[in-house]
């Protein structure tokens, strides 16, 4: 029985973990040894230490001492061309075609408000009045028209009916709550 030392499991066989799978053995665990059946090709091999020669004419690859060349003595490195160049002015026409993003607009011009509130989550636009998607049922944005004029008998909706009380016939919106 097998015990792993990561999370304590106990398992009959196996290299790894059958919980956590932490390797248990990089070789195989003793006792863990099948019987080759005939017909089938191993595909487990031992290790084979093959003498490796070095391909002339390729760079080596390995990371060690020789790999770098030694330091250069001391007031050589002052010596050496430096590789950044100096800054160079360049005269630099105003392109006409690219819109200039950094000017301010305007403050006479306003954007007009959307007739059509637009759902944010599946881009789906509303009618006035609507509260909820009728694509995907998520509750809408409120139109950020003027408010509800008051008449003498009610107030208008945002869909455009006239309420005299309680919730709009037309859109079932409730009448707009005023500060005081």
């Amino acid at each position: 029985m097998i015990v792993c030392p990561v999370c304590d499991h106990p398992q009959a066989l196996g290299s790894e973990c059958e919980v956590c799978g932490k390797r248990l053995a990089l070789h195989g665990v003793p006792g863990d040894e099948v019987s080759p059946i005939d017909g089938l090709e191993p595909t487990r091999f031992a290790a084979v230490q093959a003498p490796g020669e070095a391909v002339p004419g390729l760079e080596p690859t390995r990371v060690g001492e020789a790999a770098f060349e030694p330091a250069p003595p001391d007031g050589l490195a002052e010596a050496l061309e430096p590789t950044l160049a100096a800054p160079v002015e360049v005269d630099v026409a105003p392109t006409p075609d690219v819109e200039r993003t950094g000017v301010e607009l305007p403050a006479t011009e306003r954007t007009p408000l959307p007739v059509f509130v637009t759902c944010r989550y599946c881009r789906t636009p509303a009618m006035p009045g609507e509260r909820l998607c009728g694509r995907c049922g998520m509750r809408l944005p409120l139109a950020g028209a003027t408010p509800a004029e008051a008449g003498p008998a009610g107030w208008r909706c945002g869909c455009g009916a006239w309420v005299v009380s309680g919730p709009c016939p037309a859109c079932g919106a409730r009448a707009p709550v005023t500060a005081g």
